[in-house]
């Protein structure tokens, strides 16, 4: 028998095309996918199937199928290029799932719903004759649905996820985590937005929307705590629910005060320290309150900027300087609104990157041209605004943890307010006493679990903490280490509590561990879930080490 070093994917393509074009109705005919890839010979008189790839003589009897065939190509074989395999196993997938498909039309009706919410598609684009024609030809027996039924459909698939999170978010071990945000319409309707951050028995961070629902207008406190108490109600979370992110306005901390003294003796530690004041918004505070202080130091920049984005043509001359200039085209230039400081730091990045082509635009068209000493200005709280956007970015993450960072941005920022160097210019020493002052309001007491959050932060410990009580309030640090302490303390039994109720004994030696896992049915946990829980128990215990002995306190 001759012997062949590796076949062609040509070869195979070949061979496919022949065994698919062939239609005859011979028995005899090899009509299986995998005939393209093995060759039928006869070998001491029997015949065999011998891989085109590795030669392996494999039994080939009439009748008997080809499944051991199947399972050489697809898995076994060590010869075979990995784009042969690859093509050889969609066409078994292809060939099962032609084979298995039913169609169902309740599935796709939950389809075409998922399609429309995925997609943002207006529900009355179900009543498009192009859509409905589209339908029609890849399932002719389905009856097309109006935009009333995709609606219902939505609706109903909106109930059935909401279900599955309800069930999943019930089975935590852990507790969670709200942030919440109010918004105003057009209409003066108000709305109240819930997001849930937890962690899973896999140790991964998850963010979900729970909540966006109406209530009264305006937004006073009470309207404000009864939806957040719904949400919790709704949702289970009232005796698991850890903190309450919110924006620092005075209705909200009455909130969360009312709900307190309505709610707290069901929650953890009663609800002492549920209250979180969003650390974004905060620096937002800060940066308005001096940007009030120096309201027109960038105005003629902000006027020619107005003046380039009120009108179609006029920005379209802007762009005819831009390129004649040979800068990059812009669609429209940023144009800062009140309510949100980083505008006013992207209008100046923007403006900067144009200095030139804005000159002779304001120049050709007889607007005021800005001075030299405006566009100095603008560098200058430029600069300033700069290392605030950066510190507004990290705080306003939310795929990873960010609680252990807020102390070293907070330092971070005080460093900048209380630079001498804006000694030197008077546009920014007010500015930075402005937002100082505030600093000194909103910052000075910082949240208790974002202070145990840097604790166990091994970068930083407690000596980061005492640094700053040291730094910023230097006659009650040593009493205010204490405190932490203590906290840290109550903190750690309340999860070690936890820990056991969900995992039995938390201290366990490595013999009891060793002997342990071969009793998984008592314990409830398997693989990478298990060896999570040991590593963490484990942590547990080093952690209580180091503060019984103190030394996460120096």
């Amino acid at each position: 028998m001759e012997r062949v070093s590796s076949a062609t994917a040509a070869e195979v393509e070949d061979s496919l095309d022949a065994i698919s074009t062939d239609q005859s109705g011979r028995s005899g005919k090899k009509r299986a996918k995998v005939w393209a890839y093995v060759d039928s010979e006869i070998v001491d008189g029997i015949e065999k199937a011998v891989c085109k790839y590795c030669k392996l003589q494999l039994s080939s009897v009439s009748g008997k199928g080809t499944t051991h065939l199947n399972r050489h190509i697809g898995y076994y074989c060590h010869h075979i290029p990995q784009e042969d395999r690859d093509r050889f196993l969609a066409t078994l997938k292809n060939k099962s799932d032609r084979d298995n498909s039913v169609f169902d039309p309740v599935v796709f009706r939950g389809l075409i719903a998922k399609y429309f919410l995925s997609a943002e598609v207006a529900f009355r684009k179900a009543d498009d004759p192009a859509w409905k024609e589209m339908i029609n030809y890849c399932q002719p027996s389905f009856n097309v649905v109006g935009r009333q039924t995709v609606r219902a459909d939505c609706l109903i698939l909106y109930e059935e996820e909401k279900l599955q999170l309800h069930q999943k978010i019930t089975k935590l071990k852990s507790h969670v985590s709200l942030t919440a945000d109010l918004w105003s319409s057009n209409q003066n309707l108000g709305y109240l937005g819930d997001t849930a951050h937890y962690i899973d028995e896999e140790f991964e961070l998850h963010k979900k929307i729970i909540a966006f629902k109406q209530i009264s207008f305006p937004h006073n406190s009470f309207a404000v705590q009864d939806g957040i108490t719904a949400c919790l109600t709704e949702w289970d979370l009232v005796d698991r629910v850890f903190t309450v992110t919110l924006d620092n306005a005075s209705v909200n901390n009455r909130a969360i005060r009312d709900l307190r003294a309505a709610l707290g003796a069901q929650m953890f530690f009663k609800g002492e320290h549920i209250h979180v004041r969003c650390a974004a918004h905060v620096l937002n505070i800060m940066v308005q309150a001096g940007l009030q202080v120096i309201p027109n130091a960038v105005g003629r920049v902000r006027d020619i900027i107005k003046v380039v984005t009120s009108t179609p043509s006029r920005l379209q001359t802007f762009n005819s300087i831009v390129q004649a200039l040979g800068l990059k085209g812009k669609s429209g230039l940023v144009l800062d609104v009140p309510h949100r400081w980083n505008a006013t730091y992207d209008m100046l990045n923007e403006a900067l990157k144009y200095k030139a082509a804005l000159n002779r635009f304001a120049a050709e068209q007889y607007q005021d041209v800005p001075s030299e000493q405006d566009w100095q200005k603008a560098e200058s709280l430029h600069e300033f605004l700069e290392q605030f956007s950066e510190a507004t970015k990290a705080f306003s993450a939310d795929r990873h943890p960010t609680a252990h960072l807020f102390l070293k941005m907070l330092m971070a920022v005080r460093d900048v307010l209380l630079d001498e160097t804006w000694n030197t210019n008077e546009l920014l020493n007010e500015l930075a006493e402005a937002m100082y002052t505030k600093f000194q309001k909103y910052w000075a007491a910082p949240s208790m679990v974002l202070l145990i959050a840097a604790v166990l932060d091994p970068s930083m410990k407690a000596d980061f903490v005492r640094f700053f009580y040291l730094t910023v309030e230097n006659a009650e640090a040593e009493a205010k280490m204490r405190e932490l302490r203590q906290y840290l303390k109550k903190y750690y039994l309340e999860y070690e509590r936890v820990v056991r109720t969900n995992t039995g004994s938390v201290f366990v030696s490595y013999e009891e561990e060793v002997l342990s896992q071969g009793e998984s049915s008592s314990s409830g946990l398997h693989g990478k879930r298990r060896c999570i829980c040991s590593i963490f128990i484990t942590k547990l215990e080093y952690s209580l080490r180091k503060i019984r002995t103190g030394y996460l306190f120096g």
